[in-house]
């Protein structure tokens, strides 16, 4: 640099007395190349001048101290009391006071919500304990060092996401790399310009923003898809990232329920397109929501029919699946009974609903081709609770003795051996009276 302007540095050194370094620049302009001499006047910032000149030289002990414990005070008070602003919220963690309030007063003259702290150690609870929008750390510091606190914050789920602005003096490669490794998002040097960090804030927080909307919108995307189908444990795992399926075809002992409702033909010749249509998504919408506050999963619609199980792709033992399908039975009549009170009342009629239940093996997994799948069960057991369901009368949940040998002694009423249709061997069967004033849990406290 002393050799652009035309100058020369000479340095004088005797060990144990010290060294001097002498700089000789000419005065003017005469001396350099056009090229070099700028139009304007730079503007001269003696504050930054001052701090860039503490970075070397350092406060007395005692008046770092004083700084140094003010601050962390006002940090401890910030983080007690919450920040409300919705300005973005940054947090500046450098010991070296002078460059603290420099970084700070630029940042809050820009327009961002700033906590300063002195010290790696009061950065890294503030973090924790209101994460900020993003944070500008020095590298060298006592106790937790930048790279030490980049290092913790990107091994803590709640607070890894957050952008980091790495400042030092250190502007060798080695630096930069070990920096970038540990998962710095920008890396200033000093001394830096005050449009080159606030051009990094900005960025890293419209990024952050930009991912932020991404992440909202793959969670509604998710939820909104998969809550159709999966139970709402599923659904939270899946929104969450967490959920973890192995979807191939693979037989399992799971439990089948299958309903349908009596009458809806007749009704749907008095009615319009319109609103039969609306009257089945009444229907089906009130049915899914009982197979989800029970645990199980709505394999598919079949016009006014619902095919449901219990144990796929959520684990359940064998006597979960069955009382928990016997709730969820149990809910579908209750909820059909409230809408028949309204559906009466604006003169469209009622419907009646049957069910069967039964437990068995089946081919449970992800059916079809790479443009079209499914999520379903194939197999003689869904059969069964198909069939199930056809022999059963209203107000009245048919099971197999697969099923009914989990139930509570006295719930399910012993029917006989019934030959169903397209079954080769006969089923025992149980039924079980609806209960239209117990809510779900009933069964599942016995």
């Amino acid at each position: 640099m002393v050799e652009l302007h035309g100058g020369e540095i000479t340095v004088s050194s005797h060990y144990g007395q010290g060294t001097t370094f002498t700089v000789q620049i000419p005065v003017g302009t005469k001396h350099l190349p056009h090229r070099h001499i700028a139009e304007a006047n730079a503007d001269f910032m003696p504050q930054r001048a001052t701090v860039e000149l503490a970075d070397i030289e350092g406060l007395q002990p005692q008046e770092k101290t004083a700084i140094e414990l003010a601050e962390t005070q006002a940090a401890i008070a910030a983080m007690t009391s919450g920040m409300t602003s919705e300005q973005a919220q940054i947090l500046v963690i450098d010991d070296h006071p002078d460059l603290r309030i420099y970084v700070a007063d630029i940042l809050r003259q820009a327009g961002y919500s700033v906590q300063a702290v002195s010290n790696g150690e009061v950065g890294l609870a503030a973090i924790r304990h209101q994460p900020p929008s993003l944070i500008v750390t020095d590298l060298m510091m006592p106790g937790i060092s930048g790279l030490d606190l980049i290092r913790q914050v990107r091994s803590e789920k709640a607070i890894q996401g957050i952008p980091i602005v790495l400042l030092t003096a250190k502007a060798d490669d080695a630096t930069r790399i070990a920096g970038a490794e540990e998962g710095a998002d920008a890396y200033l040097s000093k001394p830096f310009n005050d449009r080159e960090l606030l051009a990094e804030v900005r960025n890293l927080l419209a990024l952050k923003a930009n991912e932020r909307r991404v992440a909202e919108l793959n969670t509604y995307l998710t939820e909104s898809v998969l809550r159709r189908f999966l139970p709402p444990t599923l659904v939270k795992k899946a929104a969450e990232g967490t959920l973890q399926l192995d979807l191939q075809p693979e037989p399992r002992l799971i439990t089948i329920l299958f309903s349908d409702i009596i009458g809806f033909t007749q009704l749907s010749t008095r009615l319009r397109a319109r609103r039969v249509a609306e009257v089945l998504n009444e229907y089906l919408a009130a049915m899914s929501q009982a197979i989800f506050d029970n645990g199980g999963t709505v394999d598919k619609f079949v016009g006014d029919a619902v095919l449901a199980l219990f144990g796929a792709p959520e684990d359940l033992s064998p006597e979960q699946q069955a009382q928990k399908a016997i709730a969820a039975a149990q809910q579908m009549y209750r909820n059909l009974a409230r809408l028949n009170q309204r559906w009466q009342a604006e003169g469209i009629g009622t419907v009646q609903f049957r069910c069967g239940i039964h437990q068995g093996r089946a081919v449970v997994g992800m059916f079809g081709s790479a443009e079209r799948t499914d999520y379903t069960a194939i197999g003689p057991s869904v059969n069964i609770a198909a069939r199930l369901q056809e022999a059963a009368e209203a107000d009245c949940i048919l099971v197999s003795q697969s099923v009914a040998r989990f139930l509570p002694p006295g719930y399910a009423q012993q029917i006989g051996s019934l030959q169903l249709r397209g079954i080769d061997e006969a089923v025992l069967t149980f039924g079980i009276k609806v209960d239209s004033q117990a809510d779900s849990s009933t069964l599942l406290s016995h």
